[in-house]
């Protein structure tokens, strides 16, 4: 087959997909009449999950603040910022989900008791995992910046910024 004819079925086939979604009418369907609208899935909110990932991280931050108290100077400063960002988080889902509402469920209690978090064994673990910790969390509010509103895009982004540095305080 030569590109030519080739190009012109794969176009033929696009002008007939393109027309039988426009008029309602279906190859492969009955010919009722009715158009069938299909719809992008809703996009969901994502705060919940970073909400949930940022108090997990702060559980492992005092864990091992608690374990290796000689790390405390170094792992002190990136729990007091992850505690604002968590704070500034929860503002952000309470404006837009009153409490009441029942559309949020960050609405929970703040968090498990932090003898609940495994420890690594060393401190050299513990700074690792924490900094893999920083690198997830980044990802997931880097992602996150793309569906939200401006305000909400600003949060993510700034939070993600946070993040970055932690990583490179732990490097």
């Amino acid at each position: 087959m030569r590109r030519r004819t080739f190009l012109s079925v794969v176009g033929g086939a696009a002008a007939l997909t393109i027309a039988s979604t426009v008029t309602g009418c279906s190859l492969f369907g009955s010919n009722d009449g009715a158009p069938t609208v299909v719809r992008a899935p809703a996009v969901s909110d994502p705060i919940s999950g970073l909400i949930a990932t940022t108090r997990l991280h702060i559980l492992r931050l005092e864990a091992a603040i608690a374990a290796y108290p000689d790390q405390a100077a170094l792992l002190t400063p990136l729990r007091d910022d992850r505690a604002a960002q968590l704070a500034a988080l929860e503002a952000e889902d309470a404006r837009v989900n009153p409490p009441g509402t029942g559309a949020s469920s960050s609405a929970t209690s703040s968090a498990p008791a932090s003898g609940q978090v495994a420890v690594p064994p060393s401190p050299a673990a513990a700074i690792s995992s924490i900094r893999g910790d920083a690198a997830t969390a980044q990802v997931q509010f880097t992602d996150a910046v793309s569906n939200a509103s401006r305000y909400r895009a600003a949060l993510y982004g700034s939070i993600a910024a946070s993040l970055a540095s932690h990583r490179a305080i732990l490097a």
